[in-house]
C-alpha cells in the first residue's frame, strides 16, 4: 500500500487511507501506468475501483496546482456515454473533495477543486456560467463536446491534461464513438501537447481493438489485472413442464400473456422440483444455496465441461485468458459451501402458512391446471422476490414489456395488501375504505420516461422509498443505485456482456456479491439464458467491432471544424487518419465528401441540397489541397443539427399545467405511430403511471395525470436487438456439447447445469428441450450443424425452418438472398423471417420435390453482391439512410427550435433516395449500404458461414418431420405471436390482397377532370415568384445569396439577378442561409420579413464579380439580340461542365480540372433545372429562356422533354388557367412532376383556409337530420306572474311544450355538377321532404343503414320509426318478401337463451350486399372467414357432419325452406350421415329451433320475413320492447341501391345476378306463382300445415347462397367509401369506430385523398376538435356550413360538465305580453347505437357534472345496447339505459335539462320503453332534497330539481324510489 499511494501528496494518500483500507489490484495497475503519462485503458469488473483510480491522480496533479496558485481552467474532462452516469459520477466525486479540502487545512471547508456538468440538459445560464468560469472538472456527454468545439466554449478546453472515457465499450462499436474519435482528436488540435487519454469498462473481450480506438495512432497501455468478483447467479423456472401449459397453441407454446392466476408464496427451495441455483440432487426437493465465484469449484478429474466448449470465440486465441476469469484462478478462491448452514440467505424465499392448496395446484394434472401462460408464476416469483428484499431492479429487454411488468406486479402487490386486510379491491378503488393509498411496489425506468422521471425513480431506490426498478438498458451502465440486493432479469439478455453490466448493479461496491436472478419466457429463451449464465461464469464475452470509414459522421464533423474558420484539406485528413475508425480511410472517399458538402453533385437532380462548405481548391505551400471553410450559417447548423444519436419518431409527452417560465413538465416520449392511433380523452400508462390525454400537437402530446384509470399501455418499435455472431458461435458450441454429454451421461449433464445456477425443473425443461428435438430431427443445431427442418402445414403447403444459433445478424441478410432465389427459381413472393434461432418459410406445394437444403446455400464469393442488392430496396435501408442523411446534416431542421415530424423526415428522405438510388457512389448511399451490411447485418459472417458450409467444416443436415419440432415450435411461437403464422396465412393474403388498391382502376373509375380548374390562380403566381425568386419574401441578400441564386436558377445577368436580390441590408445576411434543403420550400419560414425594393443592377454586378473573383462563379457573354448588346452572365464553376457539353458555352477562366470533367446529360441537366424552377411552361418558353445564353430551337429542347416525361420527372397535359396563359403560347404544356404537386397540395390548401370550421354541436343537430332522424321541437316558457284574488302574485314554472316533430332543416345548397360519380351524389337532397311513399323511405333509410350494427329490439322501436313517417312493421315485411331486403345476425345479446333472446342484425340491400356483407370477410368465403374469426366452435360444428348445426347447414344448401321441410330433410341427412346399425335419435322440434337461431344470430342463415324476430323478442326483457305487428306481403318495384353499379359505370360492366324480386331464383328455388300465398306453399310440401312456433315461421335461407358474385376490391372499396360519406355527411376517423372496417380509416384516406384530386371531395377542418382528416362531398360541406348559420348557440356557457353555475342558465328568455321565451329546441332522441348520434364515435361524451358535493359520477355512457341518448340542440343532455334506474345528465342548464324531458316521455308513448323508473340522477337521489346557495346567500334551484318538476310535467308520476311513467295502452 505504501508503494502505490506513495507518490500522492499527503492530502490524498490520507483521504484514501481513511476511507479503504487497501488500493485493489485494478487501482494500483492504474496508478502506475497514469503515473507515466501513458495513455491507459483500465479494464476491471463493476466495484473494483476504477473510476475513483481514474480520477485520483489527476485530482492529486490538480491540488499540487492550486497550492502552487498556478490552477487554472478546465484539467480533467471526463466523458460519459449517459447524462445519468455523469451526474452520478458528480454526486461520487463530492466525498474525495470534500475529504482533501478538509486535510489540506483549508480554512473555507470549500473544495479547491471545482467540478461542472454540461450536458444535453444543462440550462444556457449554466452553460455561460462554466465559459466564464472554468471548472477544474468538467464532466460532459459525447455530444456536448462536440458542441464545445464547435462554439465559443472551446476557448475553455484548451488547458485539458486529462480525458476520461467512461464505459468505452459502450462507445467504441457504435457510429458515435466514431464521432467522439473525431472530436477527441479536434480537441487535441487546441492543446499544446495531446491530453492523456483513460477508458475505463468492465466487459472488454478485445481489448486490442478498444485500445485503438481510445488512442488512435498513440500507445495504449492496457491495465487487466485479475480482481476477485464473487458472483450468486441462478436460473429459475416457475413450472415444471414450460411446455404442457393448458391454453397451448399449435405448437406446444403457452400463451405468453398476463391472466388470472393464483397467488404463489412459497419458496422454490423448499418445495419438490423447486430447487435453486445449486440443489444437492436432481431430485432433491431441498438444496442449499451457495454463491458462484468467477470460476466454479470442480473436481481435478472432472470430465468436459460446458465452459470447455464456450470458452474460445472465433479469432481468439486459445491462450488467451480472460480478464473476468483470471481472478480466481489467481487467489486460488472457491465457493463457500454452506453444506451445514440452514439460515437462507437473504434473497431466499420463505414458505408461509396455507401454501398447501398452492402445493396441490403445482402438482395437478395438466388438464386440471388453471395456468395457461408462464407469465403469472413469473411475476409472482418476482413479487416474493421483491417483498423480501430491501432494493430490487428487474431488467427486461423492451419498453413495453417493462411497463407491462410493472403494472402486473404492481397490481400482484396491491392485491396481497388488500387481502391481508380484508379489503375488497372493488371498494378500494371507489375509495371507500379506510385504507391509505398503496405505494407501488415498482416503477418503470427506460429511454421513453422523462429524465426527471427517471432521477426521481433512481433516488427514490436510493433512499429505500420504492422497492423496486424496472429497467430496460437505462440502467445497465455503471449508474450507481445505492445498495441494490438482487438484480432479476426476465428473457435471456441480449449479450454477455449486457448481462454482466446488468447484474453488476447489485454489489456495486467494492468486494460486494453481486446476486442475479434469470426467469426465461419460453424453452428456447431458457437455452439461451443458459448460454448467456455460462457465459458470465467463464467470463467468455463478445468481440468488440470498431465502425470503419463511416462517412456520415465524416461529413458532419468537416461542417463543424470549417464552421469558425479556414482549415486545410490536407490538415483535415490526416487529423481524420489519426483517429482509430477512419486510419484507413482513403483519399478518394474523403474527397467525394468533401464534393458533397461543396455542392458538386453528381447530377443536377440533386441541385435542391444546399451546399455546406466552401471549398478554395487553390493550391498553397500549407494547403497543397486547397482550403475548406463553413458558408454562412454552417455552425448554427453544426450545433442545432449535429450530433449521432437518430430521431426514431418519439413524441415528447409533457404535463398541461406547467411552469411558464422553466417550459412545460415533461413526463416521457410515446412512439409516433403509437400517437397516430391516440386520441385525446384517452388514458395511457408511461412509467406505470396513467395519463390522459389532454392535447394531441403535431410534434408533442399533453397529458394530465389520472391515477387509478385504466390505461392502455403504449407500444414502442425498436426494441428488438438481435444475438450478435459470437454469442450464436457460443450458443451453438454449448448446445452441442450439452446434448452430447446427455446423451452419454445424463446425471453428468444435470450436474453441470446445477452448477451454473440452474434449479431442478430449469434443468428438467432444458434437457427435455434438447432430447425431444434429437428424437424429432436426429441431431440438435450447433456451431457445426444446421438443420434443415421442412413439413407441411395445415394447408399443405411447405413450412421450411433453417435451424442455426448464429443470431439475426447473419441470418437477417440470408433470408434476403433466399427469397430471392425463391423468386428467381420458383416465381413467388415467399415469406422469409430470421430471426436469432434460423429463418422461417412457407413455400407453396407447386413442385412435386420438396424443397431442400439447396435454397440456403449459395456461392460465398457472390452473397455479398446479392444481399447488397436485396437490402437497397428494403425498409431498413430506408429507414437508415434518413438517419444518415440527417447525420450527414443534408436534411437539417426547417426550425431548429422545434423537432421535425417523422413523417415530414421520411417525405424528405425518400425523396433524396429516389435521386440518390441513380448515382451509387453517392457518399450517404454508400455510407447506408456499409452500415446495414456491417453493423446491423453481419455479412462478413455469412460469407465466412458460407465458406465453412463450403469447406465442409459446419454440415447442413436436412429431414422431413410431421409436425414442428420443439425448436421449430419455439422459431414459429415467436412469429407466429407476432408477425409470421398470421401475416403469411392464406387468409391473412386474401385479406392482404382486398385491401390492396389498384391505382390505375382507382384513377379510371374516379375519372380524370381538366387541373386547369384545380390549380388556384393566386397559388400560380405566388410558387413562380417562389420558384423565380422575385418576390419581396423570396428574395436573397449578400454574395452567398448570389451564390445560391446562380446555382439554383442558372446563369443570370447582372440586372436578372438585381430582381433576385434584397437592397444592401447588412442585417439580413444571415436569414438567407437557412435550412433550404432537398424537399424544402424556401417560403416565409426563411425568408419572413417584408424588405423594399430589389437590389440596383449595379449592387448585384458587384457581388456576381465578387464572386467571380473568389474563383467560385464565371462569366460569359450571352447570345447578341439583334437590337441590343450581348448581356454578361453569371454561373458557378459547377455549371461550367453543363454548359460547356449541353449548350456549347466555354468559360473564359481558367478552372480546376475537377470541374471541367464530362457529365453524363447536360442538357437535360440545365432542362430539368429549368422546369424545376417555373410553373407549367411550353418548349416555346423553354426555347426562348436558353436562347439568352445561344441560339436554342424547339426541336432540340423537344426530344429532352420527351425523355424526362418517361423518366416520370415532367408531366404534360393543359395545366394553366386561361388567365395566365400567355398570348400565343398555344402546344402542350410541361411541368416539373415535384412543382405539380406542390401547386396542387397548396392550391387544396387555399381551398381548405376557405372553409370555417363549425362546432361539434353543429354536427350533433346535422348528423341526425342527414339521416333523416325526425326531431321534436320543444319550447321552453314561463307564463308570467299573475295576482291572485288576494291579491298576491302566483308564480308559475317553466314549461316545455312540444310544438312539433319534423325532420331539422339543413339548409339549401347547390348541387354538385360531379353528379354521375358515385362519390359526388352528395346534393342538397337531405330534408327528407317529398318522399313518394312510406316504402321508398323505408329503402333510402336502409340503404344508409346497410350493413350497420344495430339492436334487433331497437330497429322497429327507434331507428325506423324515427326515420320513416307512420312506419309499420308490414312495411319491412314487405321488402323482405320482395326479396328487395333481408337481415343478417351479428351476435346474440347476452342474458336470455338460444330460443328467446335479443341479439345485433344487419340489414342489406339485395343489390349492394356484396358490398356490406363482403365487408365483414374481403368478399370471399362468406361465412368461413366471420366465423372462424367469431364463433370458431360454430364453425366446427357446422363443418363435422352428423352435428345438428351441419344437417341445417347442408339441408338450406339449395335453397330456402320452411321449418317443417326443414326438419325432414335435417331428419334424412343425418340419417345418412350416421353409420350402419346406428340407432339414430332426431331431434325435436325445440332442437331444431335452438340450432336454427344459433346459425341465424351467427350470421349464416336469415329469413324472409322479420316476423320470427319479433316473435323471438316478444315476452323477453329485449334492450328494447319490440311491438308485434301482424305481417302483410305485397309486392313493391324494384329498387336498389346501385352503388356498385354507378362505382363501376366508367367501366362498362353490368350486374350479374343477385337476390332481386324475383326471389330466390339464383340459389335455385322460385317464388310462389301468383295469387298463391304461403299457406298453399307449405300445403305442397305437407298435406296439413303442421304448427310451428312463431319465432320459426317464414322461410329460412342460408346468406351465402343470397350474395351475389365479389367485386373487384377497388371497385369495393370505392362504393364502400360512397356508403360512408352517404351515411355520415363528413367522415372522420371516429365515424369508423362504430363501423366493421377491415380496411380500417387508411384505405379509406387513400381514395377520398385521390377523389379530393379531382375535387369530387373535400378533405379540411370541417369540424372542430376532429383534426385535418375530415372528408365531406362539395356540397355537404356548404350544408354543414348553413347549418351552422342557421343554428344559434347562446353567447354564455352551457355548463357542459361544469359543477359550477347550479340553477344559472345562459339562455336569456324573451319577454312577451304573457311569458317569457326561453326557445323552441330541437330535441332528438336516439338509441346509443343510432349510427345518427356522432357521441362516443365522431364526438366523445361530454363530461358529466356531479350533483353531489363532492366525488366523481361511476356511471359512464358508453354505445351499448338498451341505451338511449337525448340531444337539444345537438348536444347531449341525457343518457338513459334500459330501465332507466339512473339517469346521466350532461349539462346543469335547467332550461336544457326542462327541454328534454319531453323525448323521455315520448319514449314511453311511441313504445321505445314499456315504463321508464328515474331513481337518480348523476348518482344522486332524484327525490332527494338538493338546494344551492350564491355567494350572495340566495336560495336558487338545483338541477335535479329543475329535472324532476320537469318529469312531473310531463306525466311521470311518483313512487317510493323515484319518478316513473308506464306506457298505456
Amino acid at each position: 500500500m505504501t508503494d502505490a499511494l506513495s507518490h500522492f501528496s499527503a492530502p490524498v494518500r490520507d483521504w484514501f487511507r481513511a476511507s479503504f483500507s487497501a488500493p485493489t489490484a485494478a487501482q494500483e495497475g492504474a496508478w502506475e501506468s497514469i503515473r507515466n503519462g501513458n495513455n491507459t485503458l483500465i479494464i476491471a469488473p463493476t466495484g473494483s475501483g476504477k473510476t475513483l483510480a481514474a480520477f485520483l491522480w489527476a485530482l492529486d496533479a490538480l491540488h499540487r496546482e492550486h497550492k502552487a496558485g498556478t490552477a487554472g481552467g478546465t484539467r480533467i474532462l471526463y466523458i460519459s456515454p449517459l447524462k445519468a452516469l455523469g451526474a452520478d459520477v458528480e454526486r461520487n466525486l463530492r466525498a474525495p473533495l470534500t475529504g482533501i479540502t478538509r486535510l489540506s487545512k483549508n480554512n473555507t471547508g470549500e473544495p479547491n477543486i471545482s467540478v461542472g456538468v454540461r450536458s444535453g440538459d444543462t440550462p444556457a445560464r449554466e452553460r455561460r456560467q462554466l465559459i466564464s468560469n472554468p471548472p477544474d472538472i468538467l464532466i460532459t456527454t459525447p455530444e456536448s463536446l462536440y458542441l464545445m468545439l464547435t462554439s465559443a466554449a472551446r476557448n475553455t478546453l484548451a488547458g485539458i491534461t486529462t480525458v476520461i472515457v467512461d464505459e468505452i465499450h459502450n462507445l467504441a462499436a457504435t457510429k458515435r464513438g466514431a464521432h467522439l474519435a473525431v472530436s477527441l482528436e479536434r480537441l487535441d488540435a487546441l492543446l499544446e501537447k495531446p491530453a492523456q487519454r483513460i477508458g475505463l469498462s468492465a466487459t472488454v473481450e478485445n481489448p486490442e481493438a478498444v485500445a485503438r480506438f481510445l488512442g488512435g495512432v498513440q500507445p495504449v497501455t492496457i491495465m487487466s489485472r485479475p480482481v476477485a468478483k464473487e458472483w450468486d447467479l441462478r436460473l429459475s423456472v416457475p413450472v415444471p413442464d414450460m411446455a404442457a401449459l393448458g391454453g397451448a397453441n399449435d405448437y406446444g407454446q403457452g400463451l405468453h400473456a398476463p391472466s388470472e392466476y393464483a397467488p404463489l408464496e412459497y419458496a422454490p427451495s423448499e418445495v419438490p422440483g423447486g430447487g435453486t441455483a445449486h440443489s444437492a440432487s436432481a431430485g432433491s426437493p431441498q438444496g442449499t444455496t451457495q454463491p458462484i465465484s468467477s470460476a466454479v469449484d470442480i473436481p481435478a478429474n472432472a470430465p468436459y465441461t460446458l465452459e470447455d466448449a464456450i470458452g474460445i470465440f472465433p479469432g481468439q486465441e486459445p491462450g488467451q485468458v480472460n480478464p473476468v476469469q483470471e481472478p480466481a484462478q489467481e487467489t486460488g478462491q472457491v465457493n463457500p459451501v454452506r453444506q451445514g448452514d440452514n439460515t437462507a440467505p437473504k434473497n431466499t424465499l420463505t414458505i408461509p402458512e396455507g401454501a398447501q392448496h398452492e402445493k396441490a395446484l403445482r402438482y395437478a394434472p395438466d388438464s386440471e391446471r388453471p395456468e395457461t401462460s408462464i407469465w403469472p408464476r413469473v411475476q409472482e416469483r418476482i413479487v416474493d422476490h421483491i417483498e423480501n428484499n430491501r432494493s430490487t431492479i428487474v431488467f427486461v429487454n423492451s419498453r413495453g414489456l417493462a411497463e407491462k411488468l410493472t403494472a402486473a406486479l404492481n397490481d400482484i402487490h396491491l392485491r396481497r395488501i388488500l387481502a391481508k386486510q380484508g379489503i375488497d379491491p372493488e371498494d378500494y378503488a371507489a375509495g371507500i375504505c379506510d385504507i391509505a393509498e398503496v405505494p407501488p411496489l415498482a416503477r418503470a425506468h427506460h429511454g421513453s420516461v422523462s429524465k426527471e422521471q427517471r432521477t426521481l425513480i433512481e433516488e427514490a431506490l436510493k433512499g429505500g422509498t420504492l422497492r423496486c426498478v424496472v429497467a430496460t438498458s437505462s440502467l445497465e451502465l455503471g449508474i450507481d443505485m445505492g445498495h441494490v440486493d438482487l438484480v432479476i432479469q426476465v428473457a435471456a439478455p441480449p449479450s454477455v456482456a449486457s448481462a454482466l453490466q446488468r447484474v453488476g448493479r447489485a454489489g456495486h461496491r467494492v468486494g460486494e456479491i453481486s446476486r442475479g436472478f434469470f426467469y426465461p419466457k419460453h424453452r428456447g429463451d431458457l437455452l439461451g439464458a443458459t448460454v448467456t449464465l455460462a457465459g458470465m461464469c467463464s467470463g467468455t464475452l463478445e468481440p468488440l467491432a470498431i465502425p470503419t470509414n463511416p462517412l456520415d459522421v465524416l461529413a458532419q464533423q468537416t461542417v463543424a471544424a470549417c464552421a469558425l474558420g479556414p482549415i486545410s484539406v490536407d490538415s483535415w485528413y490526416e487529423a481524420l487518419r489519426r483517429s482509430a475508425p477512419y486510419a484507413d480511410l482513403p483519399r478518394t472517399l474523403f474527397d467525394s465528401v468533401l464534393e458533397m458538402l461543396a455542392g458538386r453533385y453528381p447530377s443536377d437532380e440533386f441541385a435542391e441540397l444546399r451546399p455546406r462548405i466552401i471549398w478554395d481548391r487553390t493550391p498553397t505551400e500549407q494547403a497543397p489541397s486547397g482550403s475548406i471553410e463553413g458558408r454562412p450559417g454552417a455552425q448554427r447548423l453544426a450545433v442545432t443539427s449535429g450530433g449521432t444519436i437518430p430521431d426514431r419518431g418519439l413524441f415528447p409527452v409533457y404535463l398541461v399545467s406547467g411552469d411558464e417560465e422553466r417550459g412545460p413538465k415533461r413526463v416521457g416520449e410515446l412512439d409516433e405511430e403509437m400517437v397516430y392511433e391516440s386520441r385525446a380523452g384517452e388514458v395511457i400508462t408511461l412509467g406505470a403511471s396513467s395519463w390522459r390525454i389532454e392535447e394531441i400537437t403535431h410534434d408533442a402530446v399533453r397529458v394530465s395525470p389520472a391515477p387509478g384509470q385504466p390505461a392502455r399501455l403504449p407500444f414502442w418499435h425498436g426494441d428488438r436487438m438481435g444475438r450478435p455472431y459470437a454469442l450464436g458461435v457460443q450458443t451453438g458450441a454449448f448446445t452441442r456439447a450439452l446434448s452430447s454429454l446427455d446423451a452419454t451421461d445424463s446425471t453428468a449433464a444435470r450436474q453441470q447445469l446445477e452448477q451454473l445456477g440452474l434449479d431442478t425443473w430449469a434443468v428438467d425443461n432444458l434437457l427435455a428441450y434438447l432430447r425431444e428435438q434429437r428424437e424429432s430431427t436426429g441431431a440438435v443445431p450447433s456451431d457445426t450443424r444446421m438443420i434443415v427442418e421442412r413439413h407441411r402445414d395445415e394447408l399443405g403447403d411447405w413450412r421450411v425452418v433453417l435451424h442455426s444459433p448464429l443470431g439475426y445478424g447473419v441470418h437477417a441478410p440470408w433470408a434476403l438472398a433466399v427469397r430471392a432465389r425463391i423468386e428467381e427459381r420458383y416465381g413467388v413472393d415467399a415469406s422469409v423471417m430470421a430471426s436469432d434461432d434460423g429463418l422461417i418459410l412457407r413455400l407453396p406445394a407447386i413442385e412435386d420435390v420438396p424443397p431442400g437444403a439447396d435454397l440456403f446455400l449459395f456461392d460465398p464469393d457472390e452473397l455479398e453482391a446479392i444481399v447488397t442488392e436485396r437490402v437497397g430496396d428494403s425498409a431498413l435501408f430506408a429507414s437508415r439512410f434518413r438517419e444518415n442523411a440527417a447525420r450527414a446534416l443534408l436534411l437539417p431542421r426547417r426550425d431548429p427550435g422545434k423537432r421535425t415530424p417523422l413523417w415530414q423526415q421520411r417525405q424528405r428522405a425518400a425523396q433524396l433516395l429516389d435521386v440518390a438510388r441513380k448515382y451509387p457512389d453517392f457518399p450517404v448511399l454508400l455510407e447506408t449500404a456499409r452500415e446495414c451490411l456491417q453493423d446491423v447485418y453481419d455479412v462478413p459472417a455469412l460469407v465466412q458461414v458460407h465458406r465453412s458450409l463450403q469447406s465442409r467444416a459446419v454440415s447442413m443436415l436436412e429431414v422431413e418431420t410431421n409436425d414442428p419440432s420443439p425448436f421449430a415450435r419455439t422459431l414459429l411461437f415467436e412469429y407466429v405471436a407476432e408477425h409470421l403464422y398470421d401475416g403469411d396465412a392464406p387468409a391473412a393474403e386474401r385479406r392482404a390482397a382486398a385491401l390492396s388498391l389498384d391505382p390505375a382502376l382507382l384513377a379510371e373509375l374516379l375519372g380524370s377532370s381538366g387541373l386547369r380548374d384545380l390549380l388556384d390562380p393566386a397559388v400560380l403566381v405566388q410558387t413562380q415568384q417562389r420558384l423565380q425568386r422575385t418576390g419581396e419574401r423570396y428574395r436573397a441578400c449578400g454574395m452567398e445569396g448570389v451564390a445560391d441564386l446562380l446555382r439554383q436558377l442558372g446563369p443570370l445577368s447582372a440586372r436578372e439577378l438585381s430582381l433576385r436580390l434584397r437592397a444592401e441590408n447588412p442585417g439580413a445576411e444571415s436569414a438567407a442561409h437557412g435550412s433550404q434543403d432537398f424537399g424544402e420550400s424556401e417560403d416565409s419560414e426563411n425568408y419572413g420579413e417584408e424588405y423594399g425594393t430589389h437590389a440596383s443592377t449595379t449592387e448585384a454586378r458587384t457581388l456576381a464579380e465578387e464572386l467571380v473573383r473568389s474563383r467560385r462563379a464565371f462569366s460569359f457573354l450571352g447570345a447578341a439580340d439583334g437590337s441590343a448588346e450581348p448581356q454578361l452572365y453569371y454561373a458557378v464553376v459547377e455549371d461550367a461542365a453543363r454548359l460547356r457539353d449541353g449548350l456549347g458555352i466555354m468559360p473564359a477562366a481558367a478552372l480546376p480540372t475537377a470541374l471541367l470533367e464530362p457529365v453524363a446529360e447536360p442538357l437535360e441537366d440545365l432542362v430539368s433545372r429549368y422546369a424545376r424552377t417555373h410553373i407549367p411552361f411550353t418548349a416555346q418558353q423553354a426555347a426562348e429562356h436558353f436562347s439568352r445564353l445561344t441560339p436554342t430551337g424547339v426541336g432540340m429542347l423537344t426530344p429532352v422533354l420527351q425523355r424526362l416525361q418517361q423518366q416520370r420527372r415532367l408531366s404534360s397535359g393543359e395545366f394553366l388557367p386561361e388567365v395566365l396563359r400567355a398570348l400565343g403560347s398555344a402546344g402542350v404544356e410541361w411541368v416539373d412532376a415535384q412543382v405539380l404537386r406542390t401547386i396542387r397540395a397548396r392550391s387544396l390548401a387555399a381551398l381548405r383556409e376557405e372553409i370555417e370550421p363549425v362546432s361539434a354541436q353543429v354536427y350533433g343537430v346535422f348528423l341526425p337530420s342527414w339521416q333523416n332522424v325526425r326531431s321534436l321541437s320543444v319550447r321552453v316558457a314561463q307564463t308570467l306572474p299573475e295576482a291572485s284574488a288576494y291579491g298576491a302574485f302566483m308564480t308559475s314554472r317553466r314549461t316545455a311544450t312540444v310544438v312539433g316533430e319534423r325532420v331539422a332543416p339543413l339548409g339549401t345548397a347547390v348541387p354538385n355538377p360531379m353528379a354521375p360519380n358515385p362519390l359526388a351524389e352528395h346534393g342538397a337532397e337531405r330534408t327528407g321532404q317529398g318522399s313518394a311513399s312510406a316504402t321508398e323511405d323505408l329503402l333510402t333509410a336502409i340503404d344508409q343503414l346497410a350493413g350497420v350494427r344495430v339492436p334487433a329490439s331497437a330497429l322497429e322501436t327507434l331507428i325506423l320509426p324515427a326515420r320513416v313517417p307512420g312506419y309499420q312493421p308490414h312495411m319491412l315485411d314487405e321488402l323482405m318478401a320482395s326479396g328487395k331486403v333481408f337481415f343478417t345476425g351479428a351476435g346474440q345479446l347476452g342474458g336470455g337463451n338460444a330460443q328467446k333472446s335479443d341479439g345485433w342484425i344487419r340489414l342489406h340491400l339485395s343489390e349492394s350486399s356484396s358490398l356490406t356483407l363482403g365487408e365483414l370477410t374481403m368478399g370471399e368465403d362468406y361465412p368461413e372467414q366471420l366465423l372462424r374469426a367469431e364463433n370458431p366452435e360454430l364453425w366446427e360444428a357446422l363443418q363435422a357432419p352428423g352435428t345438428l348445426e351441419h344437417a341445417i347447414y347442408e339441408a338450406l344448401a339449395h335453397g330456402g325452406l320452411f321449418v317443417p321441410a326443414l326438419r325432414e330433410r335435417v331428419a334424412q341427412l343425418m340419417s345418412a350421415a350416421a353409420p350402419a346399425g346406428q340407432v339414430v335419435t332426431f331431434p325435436d322440434a325445440a332442437q331444431v329451433s335452438a340450432a336454427l337461431w344459433r346459425l341465424v344470430w351467427a350470421g349464416v342463415v336469415t329469413n324472409d320475413s322479420f316476423a320470427p324476430v319479433r316473435a323471438m323478442l316478444a315476452g323477453v326483457r329485449s334492450a328494447h320492447p319490440t311491438p308485434a305487428a301482424p305481417a302483410r306481403l305485397s309486392r313493391v318495384g324494384r329498387r336498389g341501391a346501385g352503388r356498385i353499379a354507378a362505382a363501376r359505370a366508367s367501366m362498362g360492366n353490368g350486374m350479374a345476378g343477385g337476390y332481386g324480386a324475383d326471389g330466390y331464383s339464383s340459389s335455385g328455388y322460385s317464388a310462389p306463382a301468383a295469387g298463391l300465398g304461403l299457406r298453399s306453399l307449405r300445403g305442397g310440401f305437407h298435406g296439413a300445415a303442421p304448427t310451428v312456433a312463431p319465432q320459426d315461421s317464414g322461410r329460412f335461407s342460408r346468406v351465402d347462397t343470397l350474395l351475389q358474385e365479389p367485386v373487384e376490391a377497388t371497385v369495393a372499396a370505392l362504393a364502400r367509401a360512397d356508403l360512408l360519406l352517404d351515411r355520415y355527411g363528413v367522415l372522420t376517423r371516429g365515424c369508423l369506430q362504430v363501423e366493421d372496417s377491415a380496411g380500417g380509416f387508411s384505405q379509406l384516406y387513400r381514395i377520398y385523398s385521390a377523389a379530393e384530386d379531382r375535387a369530387l371531395v373535400r378533405r379540411g377542418y370541417f369540424i372542430e376538435g376532429l383534426g385535418a382528416a375530415q372528408f365531406a362531398a362539395p356540397a355537404t360541406v356548404d350544408l354543414l356550413r348553413s347549418t351552422a348559420d342557421s343554428f344559434s348557440i347562446p353567447a354564455g356557457p352551457q355548463d357542459f360538465g361544469a359543477t359550477q353555475g347550479f340553477g344559472a342558465s345562459a339562455y336569456t328568455p324573451q319577454r312577451t305580453d304573457t311569458e317569457r321565451v326561453y326557445g323552441t329546441f330541437t330535441v332528438t332522441l336516439l338509441a346509443a347505437t343510432d349510427p345518427a348520434n356522432p357521441y362516443g364515435a365522431a364526438l366523445s361524451w361530454p363530461a358529466i357534472p356531479s350533483f353531489a358535493h363532492e366525488g366523481t359520477v361511476k356511471h359512464r355512457p358508453t354505445r351499448k345496447a338498451g341505451a338511449c341518448v337525448v340531444l337539444v340542440d345537438g348536444a347531449p343532455v341525457l343518457y338513459v339505459e334500459r330501465g332507466a334506474k339512473t339517469l346521466l345528465a350532461f349539462t346543469t342548464d335547467p332550461v336544457l335539462l326542462e327541454a328534454a324531458a319531453p323525448a323521455l316521455a315520448r319514449l314511453v308513448s311511441a313504445g321505445g320503453a314499456e315504463k321508464i323508473s328515474v331513481e337518480k340522477v348523476n348518482d344522486v337521489e332524484l327525490l332527494g332534497t338538493h338546494t344551492v346557495s350564491t355567494p350572495g346567500g340566495e336560495v336558487v334551484e338545483h338541477p335535479v330539481e329543475a329535472l324532476r318538476a320537469a318529469l312531473q310535467a310531463q306525466g311521470f308520476y311518483a313512487t317510493v324510489r323515484g319518478l316513473s311513467l308506464r306506457r298505456s295502452f
